[in-house]
Formats: structure tokens, C-alpha cells, sequence
């Protein structure tokens, strides 16, 4: 049974009688509304406002998640088991069927419809869960040997939750493991069980109990309403299926890994087992990121993509193929992949371009960077922390792997291989020390309930701000965030836009009878619409509010988003189909709009599409929104945006026959309310993807312009009075170039070496400079010190001739004594240096004393 047809039962077992299920389609890799993960971890996360109890349309869900992890990378390729990306299978229930019928229908999915014998089976429970444990052993008839009671860590979910927490919707779960049988080696013997980490048993299916909610202490509230959460990993379940022992050995990865190894052959390299299943597990993982909008970049999601890329094209590197040769394993993943998700053929070339622009600048780097980062470390020797922090910045910075980096200090430096070992645990230490720092910057909490509790009892808020700026309203629920009048609030209905779809939220007013909040801001959270801002004087639950939006502000929001609608149809008009959103940003004062194109934007394309428009505003189109199911706005060709989780009716705003779109924002009526738009930047934000900036509205941009123009005669004024300053220090630089032959004239002479001290003014440091170098030319032997003030400052030069540089005289040795002496900063080469002083009226005595200083090393030699 091949892994696609093992998908297809599963999803078919539970759409079908009893069951009953809703198939619902995979979620993105990117989630939304979620700042808790980096990625879809697991197939409950799209279900958390079910589980909250926002129940919508149906009770009972089954789905094939994509998911993506970047916990055990360290062990991916390694073990049997251990991925990046994967398939999560899984059936809920919120508030619907319990643990009977849960274990009844996951038992007979594997043992009737996938025919897995019923004496390689095996379950878990939680040590307390009687309950579950009697299902096994009465209905299902598992012998009591093979029920095995677990604690909180490994039967209990979240995993400590009792004790560590998080709060929230948690419970005792049930697994159902398969035995591949006795492991001689296995250090438990006949005790072994499924708690043993041997390899004898794979965890196949995690069915989740959630019955409690946890509150602070570790107290467990009884739920009104228990919901399922199961999940069983589809590679991990084929390998079973198939009779493999390890998921690389089941038919999709058997294909991909082929692929690689006569790759790798045909190029007359070769490597290890596990470092083949690294890269045909990144593969998918980043064939999948990519399709799902998370473009290569430096930080966030991004990051972890390239680092895949980069870690593949590592491997291959070392294993002696210099060129690019990672992205040619597209066609295969995708070939593997298409039948669940078919969209992905329709990307090939894009994905392959994409892999290979980041293989290409990988192998520059590598290149250009190991004789140096080589260099660096042979220069630090035993200096542990130097090492470590050398190794951290070529690792954060210039994106050498941790492999090759080892590889290069064991091998090309002669660093000792135990002083190696120490300098990558510093680096191990600043590794974790920046993940600390980008947790600490970023919203991921962890809790997989995070933010979602306050919203939780709550209905869904009624938007009434498509067409009203004003309203009243129920206060339904407020809460007190701190003594200063800082608080949330939400009601029943609101014309105030919550934050969505790039377009930021809107401020206004909530006024009650006894009091006011001034709203900063609106969210939202599984559709329940939260105004954060500060109250003056008393606003109570229950009581009415008349909610204002600021009216100006949100019409200038208005303009922009409509902006980006247009944007978006003259890029694709003037640089091609290819164009998709990857981003935006809408708020009062300017747009933003993010989008994937391979190269720079070229100024005359710029030109044609801003252009295009302002035809677009000329013609003061209509713009029309409609509420349609999702699957006929795909085929009128709305075009949808990556990073956003469609319901299965979406609003679709179309403006004449250029532009048609998935979008829940608000709009103005017609484009020529948009008056005019400006282009202010383009340049590239990550890896194949642009960045536009752009102004709308004659104000704005008549602003912006006249700021250009003044900066622009700015910058005239500054190169005329440069130009002039230039000809005045030309002129003044002749007048002393005649008086350089006094200058040596009348040089101290010190055992046949002229010494010459000259203070001078209304000159630059440069022409210091090209008075030192004509000295030079006619002096054969000597020092020479410049002196040079103005009105704030004073900078001093002092060159030393080639032979009293031979002789052990060196100008930054000297500097380094004067340079106290103007309370200044400075320093150059043996031959000549300089300084600077914010202190000009310390620069005569500072010469007066450098004479003496180098008088008496000249007297020495």
C-alpha cells in the first residue's frame, strides 16, 4: 500500500458512516492569527477556536496537516523517524464523541482498513485514566501486558502540563505503538515496553483527551465540553504499513532518495547514508515552505528555509560537487507530492530558481570566505572564547555550516582537537544566547493557547465598518491590563476594523455614560474583536457605547489598501504573471507591498508602473465586493494572498477587469479617490522577493515631493560649497607649496635627520597629508609633525622617511604619545599617522611638547 493510498483511507474511513467526519484541507505552513509557533506544528493548531468552543459548521474534522519542525534538526537523517517536514494525520471532535468511540475507530482503522496485525499492537495511558485503560482491556480485549500506564511527561498533554503549565485545555492521551519486536540489544530485556527507547516500538497514533482546564497552582477544572485531538504521523504509519523499519525506506522517499544518489554519482561524488537522508528530508521541507510563501531570507521563518538550502548545498560541497546541484531534486519531490498537493506542479521552475540563487550565493561565500575564516582561526590559537566568537560570526553572519567549519579548524589550522571542542561550545552558547534574544523579541510564547483564553467565552463580534463609522454597542467584556486605565474591551458589534490582511487596525473612541476609552488600537482573535486602549473615568460591563472610529485616518487607510490592490495588477501587467503577494502593510501614512520577482525592478519599469497607476486613479473605476464560496472565487481568478486561512465563503473585491482579489478590507468607493500615488522605494527585503513603498492622496505626495526638491537643492548648495572650499584650499595649497624649501631650510638637524614642527590654519586634513608627501619627496631623512586648526577642531599628521622606519622609529609609536597631548584619538602605520582633537586650543603646546618627544629619540639612534 503506497503512502498516498494510506492517506486516502484514512481521510475516507472517517468522512464516511458512522463517522462522519468533515475533511478539511491542510493548513499552511505559515499559521495565522498564531504568534505562539514559527510553524504549523501539529494538525489541532487550525482547530484551536473549535476547541475553544467557537464551534462553526461542524463537530467532527479529519485532515492531512503539513507540518513543519525544527526541534530535532540535529537528528534528522539520523535516526528512523525524525523529520523536518511531515504529514500529520488526525480526526477531532469538539464536544462531540469521547474516548470510546476515539479508540474504537483508531483500532479498527489500523487493524481492518490497513490489515496491521493485532499482536504487533500495542497502547499507553495515562496512569490515572481508568477509564481509557478499561476501553482497552474490555472492549478492545488488549491483553493487560501490552496496556502500559505512563505518567504526566509521556501520557499527559501538554506533556508536565499538570505541573509546568501551560494553562488551558489539556488531558491524559493514549498511544497506540507498534512492535517491531524483541531488540537483543535492548538493555531492558524481557521489561522492555513502549516508555524504552530501544527502537523496538514506534509510536504510531496520539489520541488526546482534552477534558480539563488547567488553572494557575495546577488545578484541573472538569471541561463543559471534552474534545479529541488525535494525531498519527503518515511517514511513521507507511514505514509500518509497508513493513519498513525506517520512514526512509517507504516508497516516497525510496524515489527521492534514488534521485540524490545517482546524482551524487553522476557527478563522481558520494557520501554517507544519513547525509543523503538530510538532504531528501530538507527537500520537502523546503519545497513545501516555499509553496506555502516562506521565501529564504535572514530572520523568521525565512530563516530556517535557507538554512535547509544552505545545509544541503553544504553536504553536496563536501562531497566534491562544486557546482549547483540541489535544486534539481525539485521535479522529483514534487513528483512524489503532487498527488495531495497537486498546486505544486504548477511552481516548478520558480521553486527550482529560488534553490539554486541560494546555492549559488552560498558556494561564493564559501569561496571567498574559508581562506579567511581559516586565517582568523589559525591567528586566535588557543584562545578558546576568540574561537568561539570567530566561529559564531561566520556561522550567523556569512552562513558557514557548523560541518565545514569543523571540518576547516581540525584540519587546516592545527587548533588541538580539544580546544576546538570548547571554542564550539561558546560558539553553542552565543547560538543560544541569540535564540534567546529573537524569542524574547518575538510573540512566540510556546502556549498553545496563548492569547486566546481572554476571547474564549466570548461570541463573534459583529463588523459593521464596511459601511458605518459610528455605532452603538453592548459592552460585553473589559479587561484591566494596569492601574493607569490601560485596558481591552469587547463588544458586541463595532465599526472599529481589527488588524488583518496587512491593513492596521483602527483608533477612535468608546464613550459610555461615565467614561471614555481612547482605542489605540483593534485585533482580533478567532473573529472576537478586542479595542485595547486607555479609559478615562468608568466604563462597566453591560452598560451601551457609542463607538467612533477616526473617520480621516481610517479614509487615508481606505486609500492605501485599495493602492496595493492596484499595485499589484500593474506589476503583474508590467513585469509578468509570476508576480504574488508575499506581504503588505496598509496603514494612515504609507503602503507597503511585498511580492516575489527573481531581480532588481529596472527604473524604466518603475516608470511604467507608477504610470499605470495613475491611469488606474484617472479612470475612477467602481470598486464591487462579493461574498462567494471559496471554490468559485478560485475559478473567476481571485487572486489569493500565501499567508492567509481562507473560511469556505470569502469576500472578493474587484475593480473593473484588471483587478480581483480575496480580501476582507476596507476600500474606497472608486480609484479616484485615491487622488494620486507615488512610488518612494523598491529594493529587495529576502531572496527573490521585492519590496515596494509607496503615498497616496495629493497632500501626502505634494509633501513628499517638495521634500525631494529641497533635498535635492540641498545637496546642490553642499557640492557648490564643496567645490568652492576645494578651489580655496587649491589656491592656499600653492601659496604654501612655495614655502616648503624654507620649510626645510630651517628644519632642526638631529645627527644628520631634519626634524620640522609647523602649525597651520584654515586647512584640511588631506592637504596635511599632500604637504607630508612633498616633504617626503625632497627630504631624505626625517620627521615631520603638521598641525592644522580651525575654529572646533585641530588634526595633526606626522610621517616618518623609509630609513628611520628601518632604524625602529615608527610614526604610530609616536602618535601614540602625542595624541593624549589634544586630549584626541588616532593612529596609522610605521610610516604615517594621524589624529584628531575636538581641543584646538591645546594644539601649540601639544606640538611644542612632540618636539621634544622626538628631539630626544632622534638624539638616541
Amino acid at each position: 500500500m503506497t503512502t498516498d493510498e494510506i492517506r486516502s483511507k484514512f481521510l475516507n474511513y472517517f468522512k464516511s458512516s458512522p463517522r462522519d467526519h468533515s475533511i478539511i484541507a491542510s493548513d499552511s505552513l505559515v499559521p495565522k492569527d498564531d504568534p505562539t509557533v514559527l510553524f504549523t506544528t501539529a494538525g489541532m493548531q487550525q482547530f484551536k477556536p473549535q476547541f475553544l468552543g467557537h464551534i462553526d459548521g461542524f463537530t467532527r474534522a479529519a485532515t492531512c496537516q503539513k507540518c513543519l519542525r525544527t526541534d530535532d534538526l540535529d537528528v534528522v537523517g539520523k535516526t528512523d523517524f525524525h523529520h523536518t517536514f511531515f504529514e500529520m494525520l488526525g480526526n477531532f471532535s469538539f464536544g462531540d464523541y469521547f474516548k470510546r468511540e476515539a479508540i474504537h475507530w483508531g483500532w479498527q482503522f489500523l487493524t481492518k482498513e490497513l490489515g496491521i496485525s493485532e499482536d504487533r499492537l500495542w497502547a499507553s495511558v495515562y496512569k490515572e485514566d481508568d477509564e481509557a485503560y478499561k476501553i482497552w482491556l474490555n472492549d478492545i480485549k488488549l491483553p493487560a501486558d501490552r496496556i502500559v500506564k505512563l505518567g504526566d511527561k509521556s501520557n499527559f498533554w501538554p506533556s508536565n502540563a499538570r505541573v509546568n503549565g501551560p494553562n488551558g485545555p489539556c488531558g491524559p492521551c493514549s498511544e497506540i505503538f507498534y512492535d517491531y519486536g524483541v531488540n537483543p540489544q535492548c538493555p531492558n530485556g524481557s521489561k522492555c515496553d513502549p516508555d524504552c527507547s530501544c527502537g523496538r516500538f514506534s509510536e504510531v497514533w496520539n489520541l488526546v483527551f482534552t477534558q480539563f482546564n488547567r488553572k494557575d497552582g495546577g488545578i484541573l477544572e472538569p471541561l463543559p465540553a471534552k474534545n479529541i485531538d488525535t494525531g498519527m504521523g503518515l511517514e511513521r504509519l507507511a514505514a509500518v504499513v509497508q513493513g519498513k523499519k525506517s520512514n526512509y525506506e517507504t516508497d516516497n522517499f525510496v524515489a527521492i532518495l534514488k534521485v540524490i544518489k545517482d546524482t551524487f554519482a553522476a557527478n563522481g561524488a558520494k557520501t554517507s547514508e544519513s547525509e543523503y537522508r538530510i538532504i531528501a528530508d530538507h527537500m520537502r521541507a523546503v519545497v513545501i515552505g516555499i509553496a506555502d510563501g516562506v521565501m529564504p531570507s535572514n530572520e523568521g521563518r525565512g530563516y530556517v528555509i535557507r538554512k535547509l538550502i544552505v545545509d544541503m548545498s553544504d553536504l553536496a560541497i563536501r562531497a566534491g560537487i562544486e557546482r549547483p546541484v540541489i535544486h534539481t531534486f525539485v521535479d522529483i519531490v514534487i513528483e512524489r507530492l503532487k498527488r495531495p498537493y497537486p498546486e505544486l506542479s504548477d511552481k516548478v521552475n520558480e521553486f527550482k530558481e529560488i534553490i539554486k540563487r541560494i546555492e549559488e550565493a552560498y558556494i561564493k561565500v564559501r569561496r571567498e570566505r574559508l581562506p579567511e575564516f581559516k586565517a582568523k582561526l589559525s591567528a586566535a590559537k588557543d584562545n578558546v572564547e576568540e574561537l568561539g566568537e570567530i566561529l559564531f560570526l561566520y556561522r550567523d553572519t556569512h552562513g558557514l555550516t557548523q560541518s565545514t567549519m569543523f571540518s576547516v579548524g581540525s584540519n587546516d589550522t592545527g587548533i588541538n582537537t580539544v580546544i576546538l571542542n570548547e571554542a564550539f561550545k561558546v560558539f553553542a552558547r552565543k547560538m543560544e544566547e541569540q535564540k534567546e534574544r529573537s524569542r524574547a523579541g518575538s510573540k512566540m510564547t510556546g502556549d498553545v493557547y496563548a492569547n486566546q483564553e481572554f476571547a474564549s467565552d466570548l461570541p463573534k463580534t459583529q463588523f459593521l465598518g464596511y459601511a458605518q463609522t459610528k455605532a452603538e454597542a453592548k459592552v460585553l467584556k473589559i479587561t484591566h491590563l494596569k492601574d493607569d486605565g490601560r485596558a481591552q474591551i469587547v463588544l458586541d458589534r463595532t465599526p472599529f476594523y481589527a488588524e488583518a490582511g496587512g491593513q492596521v487596525g483602527d483608533t477612535g473612541d468608546l464613550n459610555g455614560p461615565e467614561g471614555r476609552m481612547r482605542v489605540e488600537d483593534t485585533r482580533k482573535i478567532n473573529d472576537v474583536y478586542i479595542h485595547y486602549g486607555v479609559i478615562e473615568g468608568v466604563i462597566k460591563e453591560g452598560e451601551t457605547v457609542q463607538a467612533v472610529i477616526d473617520e480621516p485616518r481610517r479614509r487615508a487607510i481606505m486609500r492605501n489598501h485599495t493602492a496595493t490592490h492596484l499595485l499589484q495588477a500593474a506589476l503583474r501587467e508590467t513585469l509578468g504573471a509570476h508576480i504574488k503577494q508575499q506581504g503588505s502593510l496598509v496603514e494612515e501614512g504609507r503602503l507597503r507591498f511585498d511580492f516575489t520577482h527573481p531581480k532588481a525592478v529596472k527604473p524604466e519599469e518603475m516608470l511604467k508602473i507608477e504610470a499605470r497607476l495613475n491611469e488606474f486613479i484617472k479612470r475612477n473605476d467602481k470598486l464591487t465586493t462579493e461574498v462567494l464560496p471559496l471554490e468559485e472565487a478560485q475559478k473567476k481568478g481571485a487572486l489569493m494572498f500565501f499567508a492567509e486561512k481562507y473560511g469556505q465563503t470569502v469576500r472578493v473585491v474587484s475593480i473593473a477587469d484588471y483587478s480581483k482579489e480575496f480580501c476582507g478590507g476596507t476600500h474606497v468607493g472608486s480609484t479616484g479617490e485615491i487622488e494620486t500615488m507615488k512610488i518612494v522605494s523598491e529594493g529587495s527585503v529576502a531572496q527573490g522577493i521585492r519590496r515596494v513603498e509607496a503615498l497616496t492622496g495629493r497632500p501626502k505626495v505634494e509633501e513628499f515631493l517638495k521634500k525631494k526638491q529641497e533635498e535635492a537643492a540641498a545637496i546642490e548648495e553642499t557640492q557648490r560649497l564643496k567645490q568652492e572650499e576645494a578651489q580655496k584650499q587649491k589656491v592656499y595649497f600653492e601659496k604654501i607649496k612655495s614655502s616648503v624649501d624654507d620649510m626645510i631650510k630651517e628644519a632642526q638637524s638631529i645627527n644628520g635627520n631634519s626634524l620640522i614642527v609647523r602649525s597651520l590654519e584654515n586647512i584640511d586634513v588631506a592637504l596635511l597629508r599632500k604637504l607630508s608627501d612633498l616633504l617626503k619627496q625632497k627630504v631624505k631623512s626625517g620627521i615631520f609633525i603638521l598641525g592644522a586648526k580651525g575654529a572646533d577642531d585641530a588634526s595633526v599628521i606626522l610621517s616618518v622617511t623609509d630609513d628611520l622606519v628601518a632604524r625602529g622609529i615608527r610614526a604610530n609609536d609616536l602618535m601614540a604619545r602625542i595624541t593624549p597631548l589634544i586630549d584626541g584619538s588616532g593612529g596609522g602605520k610605521p610610516q604615517l599617522a594621524q589624529a584628531g582633537s575636538k581641543a584646538p586650543q591645546k594644539l601649540e603646546e601639544a606640538l611644542a611638547k612632540a618636539k621634544e618627544i622626538i628631539t630626544g629619540t632622534l638624539q638616541k639612534i
